[in-house]
């Protein structure tokens, strides 16, 4: 006996269509794969296209919402689409954390470069320190923040370089300067840097070392 795979109607007179619709399924269930079909194509085409990280991952989440709605019709054996909806989900279900890792390395990438040609330390600062905070905004919405925390790392000890570098070189010239006040101000800034950075102090404790050597040759006190 005949019967159709989405409504369930039966009998030994219903016409069913080659994929086992009755008559009055056949042009609704097409429709809607046709019309979810587009938007799942269209989704991945603007996914593999655009650099923007939130048009990429709201046409995920638009493609991934498609293809669970059309996971209906699979399950009960009715063709829609190709790839099937499982298929579609199995590929981009999870790639939400791709995406924002995929991108924020290219920004940060850009930032870095951005940072190395800076004329000063303040516009090299404010290039990383942008992206820093887009990089701690989208790890605090990953599933897996892990491979986020990685990358705010990278960038956080860039910051703390590019700034440790600056005090260091302007304490140097303003030695070679004769400007004894300025050289103690700008070592004792870099001194603070690495005291409060992040990094375990015994681990940078020769580079600690030579500043306060600087400090009291310059007539200054640590303790």
């Amino acid at each position: 006996m005949a019967e159709c795979k989405w409504c369930g109607r039966s009998g030994w007179f219903l016409r069913l269509s080659p994929g086992g619709l009755c008559t009055n399924c056949l042009p609704l269930v097409n429709m809607d794969a046709r019309q979810r079909g587009r938007i799942i194509n269209d989704s991945m085409k603007i996914l593999n296209a655009s650099k923007n990280l939130e048009t990429r991952l709201s046409r995920l989440d638009l493609l991934v919402e498609h293809a669970r709605a059309l996971v209906r019709y699979e399950e009960r054996g009715i063709s829609v689409i190709d790839p099937p909806p499982s298929a579609v989900i199995g590929r981009f279900g999870g790639a939400r954390d791709e995406i924002i890792l995929e991108c924020l390395r290219g920004d940060v990438d850009s930032a870095t470069s951005r940072a190395a040609v800076a004329l000063t330390t303040q516009a090299k600062v404010n290039a990383l320190s942008k992206v820093l905070l887009k990089v701690r905004e989208y790890r605090s919405r990953a599933d897996n923040p892990e491979p986020l925390g990685a990358l705010e790392k990278k960038v956080s000890d860039c910051i703390h370089k590019t700034q440790l570098e600056a005090h260091l070189d302007s304490a140097r010239k303003a030695e070679f300067k004769g400007q004894k006040k300025r050289a103690l101000d700008e070592y004792y800034e870099a001194l603070y840097l690495l005291k409060h950075d992040e990094i375990d102090d015994s681990l940078q404790k020769d580079q600690i070392g030579r500043i306060e050597s600087k400090i009291a040759e310059l007539g200054g006190s640590v303790g």
